[in-house]
């Protein structure tokens, strides 16, 4: 059964760009005592079972923590501060309910509403940031939302990513094991190569490696065959080659075995190619009606089915 209040603080929690504090902290809650963490700011945080070092996995589960936003720069003459974004077009976020908070903030319950207008500048539209509390290069926002459930439906913001980091770190715990590790990436929504901070600490410090997994939620309409209640092995990514021959043994091994999952391939990227050079690699997808808005819906069964797929490739070997 889906912990959904857990869930629920998953998802509600701001996290953008490097800024993640808020969510490894609350994920660091989750693993509790039995599991160690190792950080590396501005890149991202491995969870593995106490006692053991990087050097002993051999499997390494994948997802991103950060979720859409932007970044305050500095002010303006007539008010407001100017911006960056990442993940949408400024329209977006003038028409939902924001929150702020400090780039060193390390829980949510210091994000502040704020709201945004939109301006022209040379053709272009430009999203301004008012707000009390605002400081210039280190307030970060995005979404407000509560996350609801109704039936098998989720309902709220930042779904993507952290259903699959739900998974993720679910199934890490039931595995319980010193050779499977939980890796938490910053920034893939505006800078994916953040992730290869982490491409080099797995190389330098796991030679053990045999598997690595990334889960991520694209937009159903982005996938072939997709449905929201039913996780795939995507084999493509955009144009980027996913392992095919090692993901199609691996979908075929699972589906005799009776887990509930699809092979595919995904039009749009995430950053699992990256990893692709250290151990076969695999791009498990959950997706989601929506991306990057306000609020997007998921599938409580395709988030159980998810998590059974992640857990039996920690079970099996290939």
């Amino acid at each position: 059964m889906i912990d959904t209040d857990f869930l629920k603080a998953l998802t509600e929690i701001p996290s953008v760009g490097t800024a993640c504090n808020p969510v490894l902290n609350l994920l660091a809650q989750r693993f509790g005592d039995g599991y160690t963490r190792t950080f590396a700011s501005d890149a991202f945080c491995l969870f593995q079972k106490a006692g053991a070092g990087p050097e002993a996995l051999e499997k390494v589960f994948v997802a991103h923590v950060d979720e859409i936003g932007g970044c305050v720069y500095g002010p303006r003459s007539g008010g407001g501060y100017d911006t960056r974004i990442w993940g949408n077009q400024a329209g977006i976020y003038v028409q939902a309910a924001l929150q702020a908070f400090d780039y060193l903030a390390e829980e949510g319950d210091s994000a502040y509403p704020v709201r945004s207008e939109v301006i022209i500048v040379n053709a272009e539209e430009r999203l301004v940031l008012h707000g009390e509390g605002i400081r210039p290069y280190r307030t970060v926002f995005t979404f407000r939302q509560e996350t609801t459930f109704d039936g098998d439906i989720i309902d709220g913001k930042a779904l993507d990513p952290r259903v699959t980091v739900y998974t993720v770190a679910e199934a890490v715990r039931a595995l319980d094991s010193p050779k499977v590790g939980a890796l938490f990436v910053m920034a893939e929504e505006c800078a994916m190569d953040v992730a290869r901070k982490a491409v080099t600490f797995l190389q330098e410090r796991s030679p053990r490696l045999k598997l690595l997994v990334n889960a991520d939620v694209p937009w159903i309409n982005n996938i072939g065959e997709g449905r929201l209640d039913m996780p795939a092995i995507r084999i493509f990514e955009g144009r980027n080659f996913i392992d095919p021959m090692f993901g199609i043994r691996v979908a075929d091994k699972l589906q005799a075995q009776g887990v509930e999952l699809h092979l595919s391939a995904a039009r749009s990227g995430s950053q699992t190619y990256l990893f692709t050079p250290i151990a076969p690699t695999l791009s498990i997808a959950l997706p989601s009606e929506g991306v990057h808005q306000p609020r997007v819906k998921m599938s409580l069964k395709g988030t159980e089915r998810c998590l059974a797929l992640l857990r039996a490739l920690g079970e099996n070997e290939f």
